[in-house]
């Protein structure tokens, strides 16, 4: 009888000593987890605002050249360049980035981020 009564013991203690571990394991795992997301997301931004800056300097290339063909030629042979550039490559202008909507995209994610920390916008705070 004495056995049963360690055996039981050392059952509670077990499970106590397996719920402490796990008390501890799982918000250091989901911190982990998280703080990847975020460091993650930071990068993607970054990344971003880089292929915008590029994006907006290729069309301020395109722009400057565009007024040299006007003051040479009377023409800016814009459309004829990108429709050559349609048919020989395949690929086709979107429109959705323009020299406007690329500044507008910049200033808001420079107002998205807050020197090296990443700051959430107010639509996205909680309400509890």
């Amino acid at each position: 009888m004495d056995n049963i009564i360690i055996d039981n013991v050392l059952i509670v203690a077990l499970i106590t000593a397996l719920g402490n571990i796990l008390t501890a394991a799982v918000p250091s795992l989901v911190t982990y987890l998280l703080g990847r997301k975020v460091f993650n997301q930071r990068k993607l931004q970054e990344k971003l605002n880089i292929a915008l800056t590029d994006l907006q300097y290729m069309l301020m290339v395109e722009e400057l050249h565009c007024r040299e063909h006007l003051s040479d030629v009377g023409q800016t042979k814009r459309q004829t360049i990108r429709n050559c550039v349609k048919n020989e490559s395949n690929l086709s202008w979107s429109g959705k980035f323009t020299l406007s909507r690329i500044n507008k995209e910049l200033t808001r994610n420079c107002s998205l981020t807050n020197g090296n920390k990443l700051t959430r916008p107010s639509r996205y705070y909680s309400r509890y």
